[in-house]
């Protein structure tokens, strides 16, 4: 599997204390358990903002109150060039069915409504989002995206917290999944995540217990030429539980060890059995020293069990994230996972993914937000000769003009290639958007 990692434009998240889950379906690619992989950090301690959570009340949306809770409504309307729709090789025709040209004109309407109680006491927040992307000359790739949410916090007195969140979406796969194929249409799914999570503090300690449950539900899918292509042998759930425990040696720093176990269950699929269940155990620190650096960096070790005998993927794990403030105006990022997934390949249990990614944010101006990333990662398939390995870069420019009108201007280059006796696909691709969001 292919799993693209797009440097899509970023534009700056006026309101974003509802979002459970991102809307870009590349968080969602078929196999994947990649979802609030920071979740138990809580390396932030007040002593630095970065460029993009900075509050900027002349810009940011009033909100419209009712009874107990505020409601943010917004609309984004974005127009983009996409100069490789398919995904295809450079060197290889437009599949026999599916209308040519390589690139298109794309554009998406993205309604949107978050919302968050006021009280003074607990919490509770929730979002609905659509998405509709309209193409200019491939009809058949237009696709209709929704999602809603809710989460929500209980305070057990000063020491215990309970989180809860659920989350419910129609995607659709991107044309550079693995199994995506020569489809008329891209492959379209349902994802539900539910996950709950019990933290305690006492002195130095603080002891956290996680449980999150994944459900992935494709549709099938046919080729230009009317054959069938099964796309719910791919349905699957994920089950996993987490633990952690914390002791702070300073106000700034922390040291913790974490433990995860997953269980992985495909019920149709007629080729192998390709349930698996496994663990990830870690150890690192988090931090947030003077004014200059904050992060949490963990280093483990995971091994998945498969149950069709492909062989076990064993390794090193890790999840890093450590933000630089050079100045008040400039946040520099760095990001670095190392995960397990499912490969959904005949004769290919999984493969150890690896993705690091650079960006830095700058505030031009107060209203003028300058966004540039680099991304690397590779595939290392278990089972096949097969490696995939991807780059990209990005930069926007997001100018917000009053607290109801924000413009973003964006590029993103993304370049994936693979190499094997059984390697994939190997393409290019370009992308140039202009956006306008409209908030109240």
């Amino acid at each position: 599997m292919t799993g693209v990692l797009m440097a899509a434009p970023l534009g700056f998240a006026w309101h974003s204390e509802a979002s459970a889950q991102t809307f870009e379906t590349g968080d969602y690619e078929l196999g994947n358990f990649q979802t609030n992989v920071f979740s138990g950090s809580d390396y932030d301690r007040g002593q630095n903002v970065s460029v993009l959570d900075r509050p900027r009340p002349d810009y940011q949306a009033m909100g419209i109150h009712a009874g107990g809770f505020m409601v943010y409504p917004s609309m984004a309307v974005i127009a983009t060039y996409d100069d490789n729709i398919y995904a295809l090789p450079s060197d290889a025709a437009v599949p026999a069915g599916l209308k040519g040209p390589r690139g298109d004109e794309i554009l998406t309407l993205a309604p949107q409504a978050n919302f968050k109680s006021t009280w003074s006491r607990d919490s509770l927040a929730g979002y609905v989002r659509l998405s509709q992307d309209i193409y200019g000359d491939h009809p058949n790739e237009d696709a209709t995206q929704y999602g809603a949410g809710l989460s929500g916090r209980v305070d057990l007195g000063s020491t215990t917290t309970i989180t809860a969140g659920a989350d419910y979406g129609h995607y659709v796969a991107p044309r550079g999944a693995a199994t995506a194929g020569d489809t008329v249409k891209r492959i379209q799914f349902d994802f539900t995540a539910l996950n709950a999570e019990i933290a305690h503090e006492f002195n130095r300690i603080r002891l956290s217990a996680r449980y999150d449950f994944q459900d992935y539900q494709y549709q099938n899918a046919e080729t230009a030429a009317g054959v069938p292509v099964p796309e719910t042998i791919f349905n699957h759930t994920v089950n996993a539980g987490t633990g952690k425990a914390e002791y702070a040696i300073s106000p700034d720093t922390a040291l913790f060890v974490e433990a995860v176990y997953n269980d992985r269950q495909y019920n149709e699929s007629p080729v192998f059995d390709q349930n698996s269940h496994g663990y990830d155990i870690g150890g690192g620190v988090n931090f947030d020293i003077s004014h200059l650096l904050r992060g949490d960096v963990e280093i483990g070790y995971l091994d998945q069990t498969y149950a069709a005998n492909l062989g076990d993927i064993k390794g090193l794990s890790t999840r890093t994230k450590v933000q630089w403030f050079p100045s008040e105006l400039t946040t520099a990022t760095v990001t670095v996972l190392r995960t397990v997934n499912d490969s959904l390949i005949l004769g290919s249990a999984g493969f150890l993914t690896t993705d690091a990614t650079a960006q830095v944010d700058h505030e031009l101006f107060r209203n003028v937000i300058v966004s540039g990333n680099i991304l690397t990662g590779e595939d290392q398939y278990k089972g096949i000769s097969r490696t995939d390995s991807r780059w990209g870069a990005g930069l926007s420019v997001n100018w917000l003009l009053n607290r109801h009108v924000g413009l973003t201007a964006g590029y993103a280059y993304t370049d994936v290639d693979s190499t094997g006796a059984n390697r994939g696909s190997a393409f290019k691709d370009n992308r140039v958007s202009i956006s306008s969001q409209l908030q109240f």
